[in-house]
């Protein structure tokens, strides 16, 4: 996948952490569902678009599961179809991704590029 360096989250990854609808405009939604969503996402500022999962580890002890979130940059639907055939431990093989993640613990979302 292509460096979106032009886009805003490239240099302040830690921007993603805020509302998703202040940040980007949803374009498609793939899944829908309680645990698991997937779209296709669009910066505001740049206009970058990502694919995007939302992953919630079930594990029905105390209700503050460990979530997890993927931004992936995509330019084409060759990616996004690769990406959306992709199981969520499959997507975890693309690069660079922005992960925001939000542990069982409770402590505070960090967010951070991986393979950047």
């Amino acid at each position: 996948m292509k460096e979106p360096t032009q886009c805003a989250f490239w240099e302040n990854p830690t921007l993603i952490v805020g509302a998703q609808k202040d940040c980007f405009k949803r374009i498609e939604t793939y899944v829908d569902d309680d645990h698991l969503m997937r779209h296709l996402l669009k910066c505001r500022e740049c206009g970058q678009l990502y694919f995007f999962e939302f992953y919630e580890e079930v594990d029905g002890e105390d209700g503050s599961d460990p979530q997890y979130k993927t931004y992936i940059p995509v330019e084409t639907d060759a990616e996004i179809a690769a990406l959306k055939n992709a199981s969520s431990f499959e997507l975890l093989q693309f690069f660079p991704r922005l992960q925001r993640d939000l542990p069982k613990d409770g402590q505070k979302a960090t967010a951070r590029w991986v393979g950047k």
